[in-house]
């Protein structure tokens, strides 16, 4: 037998390879390219926009919606029994100008907001006393301006002549062109204040955003609700305790004011328009307060859906928006929020990434608090006027980290199989099947096991090579070697090592085995068919037949990975294994092809002859060996 050998490497070397430079540079990459990949999906498609906003609805309408009645905003409502009681509508436009009068008068309202329109006159007593408190009092009359653009655009009534000039947003929003409009008749064409109130929806059919200004056939025109604020007073265009003209400057221009919606119905002190006219209602609602005059009769139709409910009046809208200017000032463009959440994502996710470099399920808990709290962020916000994006940092964080582990489950899946292919050389397919059921980690810890070895050589190799070519030697090797090694991993074998011509192998470890002994005679007598059909296939081509030695011998072993850091080496080391060699070896001056301790012969069930009395290098005492007749 010759001493060169081959040490079979362990699932332990596979493992390291999992921190490996290449690995650790190609779980940077991944990272890095899904978070890219990633931001650049959300920051591009339209529909993310969309879930945002959906997300900010829902986030909103459970934690952030106010629960107060708003202290300054007061709505008069044409309800259908207001309606009912006035005797319909169209309400007599002389009517119109009473509420309108007594809520300027009387009642003391700051601003009156009409969100309503009147493009066909009425009587001319009514339309007069309409007129003069449009030119000349806190009135805010109301325009539609289309922004959609129609093959046979809508034109109804006269616009307003000379629009008062929009002052709070222009040079931060942008204007909005219209293509159609339904104004009032030309009666009330001299207005000094307008405001338009046409709305435009999502996709999904809601109505968020508002255009806070829009280009008018004869100027640009302010929402109502600015319109209230920039032009409802003669003398006082804004609140004192405002900060609506403080103009900082702009990132970008927009042209779409996402209103809050975090104002209901049931934040409003909301009066019959009735109980007005009845000269019923207590001053103290309404003396300096913005008053918008609405309707919430189903008849009218003035309904759009709002992330407050499927169906919500048309001056509801109107208040939230007024509501939210009173309370935090001119809306934000938000035109560098985006970049704001990019950065707070890359932030997080740089965080995350080093934590999982030292605990994996700290980076997982560290993801998932900056999840919570940036939604906790995101409602401290919309309480004080600021609406970041909701969806986006959470996404940015759970899909990185995501990708992150799904790298990591098929690093950790790439290294078992890679194990498993190398231990797949050396140990039968089901003891390899319990081992990766048990963990091979535990497995191969080195321990103490009773085990039994079989060693084979070819015999006279020296003699057979001597005249044969390098390559007809590494074939026959090969051969011989592959004839020895599948009858072993057939048993249930554990291959220690190639020695050049021949194997050691063991059974009993690395799990145990209660007949090892058995299966190592069973695999001797394998051995032996297999090389007799081999022989026969080379007698019959003219080649020579070859010969091979067993031995075998049991005893307690310590089996497992006795490698070091630079290299595992999976194999056992007892005295069983230098006897069943010596056994081997001791079957050249025997006559005989297998030869088998007394170890093994105590713990088969197979029937043994006995061979000799043989003195054994190392021994102190003379073994009885034994051996098994060919059947």
């Amino acid at each position: 037998m010759h001493d060169t050998t081959r040490n079979n490497s362990l699932p332990q070397d596979a493992l390291k390879v999992a921190e490996s430079a290449w690995v650790q540079r190609t779980r940077a990459w991944l990272f890095c390219s899904v978070f890219t990949c990633l931001g650049l999906f959300l920051w591009f498609w339209p529909g993310w926009l969309l879930l945002e906003d959906q997300a900010r609805d829902v986030l909103t309408g459970h934690f952030a919606a106010s629960k107060t009645i708003h202290p300054k905003v007061v709505l008069i409502d044409f309800s259908d029994a207001s309606i009912q009681s006035l005797g319909g509508w169209p309400l007599d436009r002389g009517r119109m100008a009473d509420l309108v009068e007594e809520l300027i008068g009387p009642l003391g309202a700051k601003v009156v907001g009409l969100d309503m329109l009147f493009p066909e006159p009425g009587d001319s007593v009514g339309d007069a006393r309409l007129a003069s408190l449009a030119e000349h009092g806190p009135l805010v009359l109301s325009h539609v301006l289309d922004m959609q653009q129609r093959s046979n655009p809508i034109r109804v009534g006269i616009p307003v002549s000379a629009p008062y000039p929009a002052r709070l947003l222009t040079g931060t929003w942008g204007v909005v062109p219209s293509f159609g409009f339904v104004a009032n008749h030309a009666g009330l064409n001299q207005a000094r204040c307008v405001g338009h109130v046409g709305v435009t929806l999502d996709k999904d059919g809601v109505m968020r955003r508002l255009a806070p200004l829009v280009q008018g056939p004869t100027g640009v025109l302010n929402t109502l609700s600015v319109a209230m604020l920039d032009c409802g007073l003669p003398s006082e265009t804004v609140p004192p305790n405002s900060s609506l003209l403080a103009k900082a400057p702009a990132p970008r221009i927009t042209n779409a004011w996402r209103l809050p919606f975090t104002y209901g119905a049931n934040s409003f002190v909301s009066i019959e328009a009735a109980d007005v006219l009845a000269g019923s209602v207590d001053p103290t609602l309404t003396r300096g307060k913005y008053v918008l005059v609405g309707s919430s009769a189903v008849g009218l139709s003035d309904y759009v859906t709002t992330p407050l409910q499927n169906l919500t009046p048309g001056v509801l809208v109107h208040a939230e928006a007024l509501a939210n200017l009173l309370d935090h000032g001119m809306p934000h463009t938000g035109g560098s929020e985006g970049l704001w959440m990019v950065l707070i994502s890359l932030m997080m996710a740089a965080a995350s990434w080093r934590l999982w470099h030292t605990h994996k399920i700290s980076a997982w808990l560290f993801t998932m608090g900056t999840v919570l709290v940036w939604l906790g962020i995101a409602l401290f916000s919309f309480a004080h006027g600021q609406y970041p994006w909701v969806l986006f940092v959470p996404t940015m964080l759970i899909g990185s980290m995501t990708a992150l582990t799904v790298l990591e489950f098929k690093l950790i899946h790439d290294t078992k199989q890679r194990a498993l292919l190398t231990l797949s050389q050396y140990v039968a397919s089901p003891v390899l099947k319990q081992l990766y059921a048990l963990g091979l980690s535990s497995s191969l810890q080195p321990k103490l096991q009773e085990i039994t070895v079989l060693v084979v050589d070819m015999r006279d190799y020296t003699r057979l090579t001597t005249e044969m070519s390098l390559d007809e030697i590494a074939q026959l090797t090969r051969n011989f070697l592959a004839l020895i090694t599948l009858p072993v991993l057939q048993h249930e074998g554990t291959l220690d090592r190639y020695s050049g011509d021949g194997l050691i192998a063991f059974w009993g470890a690395p799990l145990p085995q209660k007949n090892h002994a058995d299966l190592a005679l069973s695999c001797a007598s394998a051995l032996r068919q297999s090389l007799d059909q081999w022989n026969a296939t080379r007698t019959a081509n003219g080649q020579e037949a070859i010969g091979m030695r067993i031995g075998i011998e049991s005893g307690p072993a310590l089996v497992g990975d006795l490698g070091n850091d630079q290299r595992s080496v999976f194999t056992a080391v007892g005295t069983c294994i230098n006897t069943a060699s010596r056994l081997q070896e001791l079957g050249r001056t025997l006559h005989c092809d297998l030869v088998i301790g007394p170890q093994t012969k105590e713990r088969t069930s197979i029937s043994l002859e006995p061979l000799a009395l043989v003195d054994i290098k190392g021994l102190r005492t003379a073994l009885q060996v034994y051996t098994r007749k060919t059947a």
